[in-house]
């Protein structure tokens, strides 16, 4: 070795012993730092708002990066639970960076939770640097089903289709051999069909309004009813023709079977065709209904690359006809939803389909139907509840085939996946036969990814389908032992797949789409409802239904079923309507972003609609309705829809301005009306329904009055132990129809605990109810009074109360005024801070006051008359009631039986009526009718009830005639007894005109 060598290596250990002892002093100084860092940490409060149900947010660990010149610190999963914003995540790293002291003044934060940095949760809505790894190329396609009859929505969702559920149904429970409910009966309801309440009457229409195309796992049609025509077999009296020179070839297609067995798959049992020559008209599918109603219609057809992408499908219905375009290159093999429409039993129902070139022809089905797949326990079962894992033998030859004996659209969504043609063991059936329950929420996920495209590795090609989200709409258990309510809770996943779709975008779109979904309803509810309203987590877990779909997707738990204190909101339609307008909002605006463009929300329903004389004929008018929580919403144009006497409505009629020059009718004839609110966002629901009918140029005219506008929750009763639904006082007003109501509570006691489903504790209710439409208000009560008015040999126009009231309203063309207060009655909100549908308002009694003044003549019925003003204490209603209508409240609840007789003093009525205090399926029930009482000396008893002789109705006969019902006219169950007891009181109020 020589000298230089030497020399060289010395200063290389030299550098080296020198590099070890910085080292070594750096260390030492970072764990003197981590250290005191640790102390300084005792002293830090979180700045994060405690929300329900969260979870403790705690800091894991910390760890210092000096070369970075950062900190990380990694909190506990419930941090990222909470809602992130770009202001609450600054004070969030300052409340932190306070305790930063020497060295650590200048380090930058940075803070973890459930494995991303807190600025990766804010949502990209939010945001003022967008994350793009949340966006996705989308896929320039044809819209796969367009309505022709309905606007293209710029700025709504005309470009966009969601995949939409409800939570559970009806399912087999092979371990008791028993179809059963996968939730207690409670409050009245249950949560399969619970949820149900707010999707169909609400949420699908608000979100269809705006232009989005809906794929439902569950059948959407409440008739029990089922019409199949088809090539095969159809039902009785249907008919699928193809026109004279038709080439065709068959294919694998649908075959209806009275029975689905294990395994079997209607939509490769039979045959399609497929026409190649098509040049226009290519078949036409007919069929009777058993009775008028509204029924969906869903076709079929075997999809390919060569059909045709532009197929028309025109149903001919009783408001006229409405035309669909199919793209038939996807979406095919199995049923495709096309919309709902009024069919009446004397009218064929004609559905006619063309195209151009290569085209399919499958069934056609229309109704909903009864459930008739059929279960059985298999050889080898495991525990539907996860709560044992233990396996028992059973001789599968011991159990009868079971079906459902429940309308198809109760059922779980499993069994409509199998009559829909799923392929079963990539979508439905999930493990092996053994499990309906876990196959039906678990398959949710399983059949949005096959309506794309089949799952990674699956052998079975998929429909092609366009789908840009999926929502999952679930309630929660849980009490509180107060009156404060459970809340909102959000789920969404990002766990699975390094937390990115197959598409390659990343599964915090789920997030945003979370967030902005429940932000918007708990800003909503707590601005409409209850400033406290609790705003629960946003879980990151791994629900099926949130993971399975490969899609953004949520899963909402809207608030809880078991606790009273949510069912007080839960149960109220008015809620419902407001809830799901909060969810329709929180989508739109999502998909706005996800799509680079502006959003428009869908304007309000219109308002104080009337139908007033316009020189030799009428005209109808109304008001838009201002929305104080969305400035977007505002109407551009209307829409007003027409029908004549009993049938469907037509496809409506465009108009610019609020009013609409009604045409002249023919004698005997009845026209109604209602009208939409339409903006680049969508269409509105429709307003309340007005009719008008002429019996002749010399007929006097009606003025029908609906002032019955109430849709409410039932009546509560909490008296320390002994809650619920006091059902007994008052049942609530449906908003047109309920579907969810399962039996009156029977268990008040709150100290009642959950032994099982069957035997659920407090708030438990019984089954008889199931499967029944509960009639609520309709808003179409106009039509009701208007047929036994015209009748009786007498016109009439309508009116509803909020414009009856204004002042520049004149009502003096009109002899009688007849007002429909059906179960209109003043409803407290829960937090009582607000009341709503209250009968007498002081512009009603004015206006009742001049009228009366001139002469002119009152009916005014209702199941709330008296008790309106009793339960209110109201003295000027009170006072009113005495000396303009000249009655007084005596009691509620005055009849059980509704059999009305007339009092012998009323010599001009004669005959006996009954109104509906039971179940029926066509108008509402009224449990508890007032007793009113005469007041003054030109005043009577008219009717009485029959069962106890309490005063039914009074009548005033002085300087006017008033006639007041303590019961709803409309309920009155038999035409001809309503027709008779109209006529009569007419003829009556009449009486003194035809002397003049």
């Amino acid at each position: 070795m020589n000298k230089n060598n030497a020399l060289s290596r010395v200063s290389i250990l030299v550098v080296l012993m020198s590099c070890l002892l910085v080292s070594t002093h750096a260390q030492l100084n970072v764990s003197d730092i981590h250290r005191q860092h640790q102390e300084q940490l005792k002293a830090w409060q979180s700045p994060v708002v405690e929300r329900g149900h969260l979870g403790e947010c705690v800091l894991d660990s910390f760890s210092i990066d000096v070369n970075e010149a950062e900190i990380n610190y990694f909190f506990s999963k419930p941090l990222s639970y909470t809602p992130w914003r770009e202001d609450n995540v600054s004070v969030f790293k300052q409340s932190l960076e306070m305790l930063h002291q020497n060295k650590l003044e200048s380090y930058n934060v940075k803070v973890y939770a459930n494995g991303y940095e807190l600025e990766q949760l804010i949502p990209n809505y939010y945001r003022s640097q967008i994350d793009s790894s949340r966006f996705t190329a989308r896929s320039k396609h044809s819209k796969y089903i367009t309505n022709s009859e309905q606007e293209w929505f710029s700025k709504g969702l005309s470009a966009n289709h969601i995949a939409l559920w409800h939570s559970h149904g009806w399912y087999y429970e092979s371990t008791l051999d028993r179809w059963e409910w996968q939730r207690a009966r409670l409050y009245g309801t249950v949560e399969d069909i619970f949820t149900m309440a707010y999707v169909m009457p609400y949420l699908v229409p608000m979100l269809e309004n705006a232009g989005a195309y809906l794929y439902m796992p569950q059948e959407r049609c409440f008739q029990s009813n089922e019409i199949i025509i088809d090539n095969d077999i159809a039902s009785k009296g249907a008919s699928l023709k193809l026109e004279k020179g038709i080439r065709f070839d068959e294919q694998i297609g649908f075959k209806a079977v009275d029975t689905l067995f294990t395994g079997d798959n209607p939509f490769v049992k039979g045959s399609s065709l497929k026409v190649t020559n098509a040049n226009g008209l290519v078949a036409n599918y007919r069929a009777r209904v058993p009775h008028d109603g509204e029924y969906a219609v869903y076709i079929s057809y075997l999809h390919a690359s060569d059909n045709a992408k532009e197929v028309k499908y025109t149903i001919h219905h009783s408001g006229g006809s409405s035309t669909f375009i199919v793209d038939q290159t996807m979406g095919g093999g199995t049923w495709a939803y096309l919309g709902k429409f009024h069919f009446v039993q004397e009218q064929s129902v004609l559905i006619e389909l063309e195209a151009n070139g290569v085209v399919s022809v499958d069934a056609l089905k229309i109704g909903g139907g009864m459930g008739h797949v059929a279960r059985h326990p298999t050889q080898e079962e495991v525990s539907a509840i996860g709560s044992s894992n233990e396996k028992a033998k059973v001789e599968t030859n011991h159990f009868g085939w079971k079906t459902s004996q429940r309308p198809r659209y109760m059922e779980a969504a499993r069994y409509w996946m199998q009559y829909a043609g799923m392929p079963d063991t990539l979508v439905y059936s999930l493990n092996k036969e053994r499990s309906d329950y876990k196959d039906d929420y678990q398959s949710r996920g399983e059949w949005l990814n096959y309506l794309m495209k089949p799952t990674e590795g699956a052998e079975v090609n998929g429909l092609g389908l366009p789908v840009d989200l999926a929502f999952a709409f679930h309630t929660d258990a849980g009490v509180t032992p107060n009156d404060s309510v459970i809340g909102t809770l959000g789920i969404y996943s990002t766990e699975l797949d390094s937390g990115y779709f197959s598409n390659g975008q990343s599964k915090l779109v789920s997030r945003d789409l979370t967030d902005l979904i429940q932000t918007q309803l708990v800003d909503d509810i707590r601005t409409l409802y209850n400033s406290k309203w609790t705003r629960r987590a946003m879980w990151d877990k791994q629900y099926s239904e949130a993971w399975r779909p490969n899609v953004p997707t949520m899963l909402l738990e809207l608030l809880s079923h078991q606790n009273l204190a949510d069912m007080r909101y839960g149960l109220d339609p008015q809620f419902r309507f407001d809830v799901c307008r909060s969810i329709y909002k929180g989508m739109l605006r999502f998909l706005a972003l996800q799509d680079g463009r502006d959003y428009v929300v869908q304007p309000l329903p219109v308002d104080h609609l009337a139908i007033v004389p316009d020189k030799k004929a009428y005209k109808l008018t109304w008001q838009a309705v201002e929305d104080s929580l969305e400035v977007t919403a505002k109407p551009q144009y209307y829409k007003v829809y027409a029908r004549k006497g009993t049938k469907g409505f037509d496809n409506g009629t465009v108009v610019k301005g609020n009013t609409y020059q009604l045409p002249k009718l023919k004698k005997g004839e009845i026209i109604s009306y209602k009208v939409t609110a339409i903006n680049e966002g969508g269409e509105s629901f429709p307003s309340e329904v007005l009719s008008l009918g002429f019996a002749g140029r010399r007929a006097e005219t009606v003025l029908v009055v609906n002032a019955f506008d109430r849709v409410s929750a039932p009546a509560f009763v909490d008296e320390g132990n002994f809650a619920g639904v006091a059902w007994w006082n008052d049942q609530g007003v449906p908003d047109k129809y309920d579907y969810a109501f399962t039996g009156y509570q029977y268990d008040f006691d709150r100290d009642s605990p959950w032994l099982d489903d069957d035997s659920p504790g407090w708030g438990a209710s019984y089954a008889d109810a199931e499967g029944q439409f509960i009639k609520g208000n309709s808003f179409d009560n106009t039509i009701i009074h208007g047929q036994s008015i015209l009748r009786a040999g007498y016109s009439f126009v309508s009116v509803s109360d909020e414009a009856f009231e204004q002042e520049q309203y004149d009502a003096s063309l009109f002899p009688v005024i007849d007002i429909i207060a059906g179960e209109e009655k003043t409803s407290v909100s829960p937090n009582k801070q607000t009341e709503k549908y209250k009968l007498y308002t002081d512009e009603l009694m004015n206006k009742l006051k001049q009228v009366t003044a001139n002469g002119q003549h009152v009916l005014l019925s209702g199941a709330y008359v008296g008790s309106d003003i009793h339960l209110t204490k109201d003295k000027q209603a009170k006072d009113f009631a005495a000396d303009v209508l000249h009655f007084k409240w005596r009691s509620n609840h005055a009849s059980k039986l509704g059999e009305l007789v007339c009092n012998d003093q009323a010599t001009m009525l004669k005959g006996r009526w009954r109104f509906n205090t039971t179940y029926l399926p066509h108008i509402y029930t009224v449990e508890a009718p007032d007793a009113i009482e005469p007041v003054g000396k030109e005043t009577i008893t008219a009717l009485r009830y029959a069962e106890n002789n309490a005063s039914a109705a009074t009548l005033y006969s002085g300087a006017y005639k008033a006639m007041v019902l303590g019961f709803p006219i409309e309920t009155i169950t038999a035409n001809s007894q309503r027709d008779a007891l109209v006529k009569q009181i007419l003829d009556y109020f009449m009486n003194d005109k035809k002397k003049k």
